[in-house]
């Protein structure tokens, strides 16, 4: 006669298939967070080229000046870069939303930077050198893009701005992190207006005595397109494309009237 109860071999039975329920349970429940942690990382990944180059078109339709394609630029640290690939350089003016004084008077009218600028620099770095901000990150791509707000830029009449600001004052800031060089790029296409009409920002810039190609005082003011991918890894690629626009000022005119 068997009493009430379980025998040693239900018990087994009842926990591996009990086991086997917890394990298929486990495994989905963490399939799941990982498709949602993909889902996240695409998303930011994706919002995070949005802004970089909402940023970087806001500047841009700011600037009186865009350097060129192939122009090698010397940054405050001795380090150097060359506009076109992964590089954009152009020069803002005083009393824009990103080159003024600061402080609690950023537009003071009696300020002695009224006539000058701003050169902003956008360039693929190593990531290693702003890991002090960024933090380590093992999923990160080795390159990031950097902006550098140089203060105090002199542009006189009649003269090519300068390229070299060895020992200026500078601010850089990272714009995007994990950038996938080969999928990002600054594009200077023939159709831009400056190009097309050969109209110098300066009519004597054509004879300057400091450039011996006459097409370096056209400034770009517009058709200039950069592309910016970022891809974590084992991430996809997230990549945005955009048109930047701005206008070239007269060099007869100061910086920040729009003459």
């Amino acid at each position: 006669m068997r009493t009430k109860g379980f025998t040693l071999i239900e018990l087994l039975i009842s926990m591996a298939v009990f086991g086997v329920i917890l394990v298929l349970t486990t495994s989905m429940i963490i399939k799941n967070q990982q498709v949602a942690n993909r889902q996240i990382v695409t998303q930011q990944a994706k919002e995070d080229t949005r802004l970089a180059l909402l940023r970087i078109s806001e500047l841009f339709s700011s600037a009186s000046y865009v350097y060129p394609d192939n122009q090698t630029l010397t940054l405050p640290d001795g380090s150097s870069t060359t506009t076109g690939g992964n590089a954009l350089a152009l020069l803002v003016p005083w009393g824009s939303p990103y080159c003024n004084d600061g402080g609690a008077n950023p537009y003071d009218p009696n300020s002695a930077h009224r006539s000058q600028y701003c050169a902003v620099v956008y360039n693929l770095e190593n990531r290693i050198n702003h890991e002090n901000v960024l933090g380590a990150n093992p999923h990160a791509s080795g390159k990031v893009l950097v902006e550098h707000v140089i203060k105090w830029v002199s542009w006189p009449p009649n003269t090519l701005p300068r390229r070299d600001f060895s020992g200026f004052a500078e601010a850089t800031g990272v714009v995007a992190d994990s950038v996938a060089p080969t999928h990002t790029s600054v594009i200077y296409t023939i159709n831009s207006l400056s190009q097309s009409s050969s109209k110098p920002i300066d009519s004597l810039l054509n004879t300057a005595n400091d450039t011996s190609n006459p097409a370096n005082a056209y400034a770009l003011i517009d058709n200039v397109v950069m592309e910016l991918a970022i891809q974590y890894q084992g991430q996809p690629r997230q990549t945005e494309r955009r048109n930047l626009f701005a206008r070239a000022v007269p060099r007869s005119a100061p910086p920040g009237t729009g003459n």
